[in-house]
């Protein structure tokens, strides 16, 4: 990967690439508290044939934090729009892993470059009261929106939602939960609070919008994602990927991969 910064509300934002800038452009989101080094798996399955764009996300790894109150729709398309104007991307796919997704969904509208979303890991949501149904909700997982988070804490987390075996994976992904920002997670509170109708507005868009749920998911429902009506659903129906959890991006990059790839050259 290739890595350069931007400035975005007066801090430094880590930027990625990777593939040949003659292929379509992809922009990847990742997740809460887990940084942009964690989509290696499923990169190096699809520079062959994209452009691939990353960041991390304010907060995390090497980009500098940003207060919570920073966390609004209409900042998060500042920030997107100027990570494809610093690549000279006029259309994009984006793909957004659970956080991510919720990030995408929230500001995609202000990005007019964007024309085809996918979603893994997050369930578009009409309004807050919808999380009832559309997650998995209990005090363990709930932490992913608290700012200060005690080691004890960390680990009821990854127990609660991502629970992989392996110890290597294991120690990464608490390490990057405990280097994150706590104002990151304390800002997507304040987003979550303040969110708007993501359905209304997928059912809006012009694109087309695929929708990817790990089968063993522990965050997410697959009966609240089948009783969606999004009208531009592509092949009208939930992706579902067998045999991993929470974490589809590490668990599963070769069906992941197979997945987006039919989606960015069909959908």
């Amino acid at each position: 990967m290739k890595q350069s910064s931007i400035n975005c509300l007066n801090k430094s934002i880590a930027i990625y690439e990777t593939g040949s800038a003659v292929n379509p452009p992809v922009l990847l989101i990742h997740g809460n508290s887990v940084h942009s080094g964690f989509f290696s798996p499923l990169t190096c399955l699809l520079e062959p044939r994209y452009h691939i764009l990353t960041l991390d996300l304010p907060g995390h790894n090497q980009s500098e934090a940003w207060d919570k109150s920073d966390f609004t729709r209409e900042n998060l398309a500042l920030l997107f729009n100027a990570v494809l104007d610093y690549f000279g991307i006029a259309e994009v796919a984006a793909f957004g892993f659970s956080m991510g997704g919720f990030l995408l969904l929230e500001s995609f509208d202000l990005v007019p470059a964007i024309k085809k979303i996918a979603i893994a890991g997050h369930p578009p949501l009409r309004s807050m009261a919808d999380m009832t149904a559309a997650y998995h909700l209990n005090e363990d997982s709930a932490l992913f929106l608290q700012g200060i988070l005690s080691e004890n804490e960390i680990e009821r987390l990854y127990q609660a939602v991502i629970r992989i075996g392996n110890i290597q994976l294991k120690s990464e992904i608490k390490d990057s939960i405990r280097e994150t920002s706590p104002s990151f997670r304390d800002g997507c509170l304040n987003l979550a609070q303040h969110a708007g109708d993501q359905i209304d507005k997928l059912n809006r868009f012009h694109g087309s919008v695929a929708i990817i749920h790990a089968a063993d998911d522990l965050a997410v429902q697959l009966q609240y994602l089948e009783q969606m009506k999004i009208r531009n659903l592509w092949e009208q129906q939930i992706q579902v990927i067998r045999g991993c959890g929470h974490f589809i991006i590490v668990e599963k990059p070769v069906e992941l991969a197979a997945v987006l790839d039919r989606f960015f050259v069909t959908g």
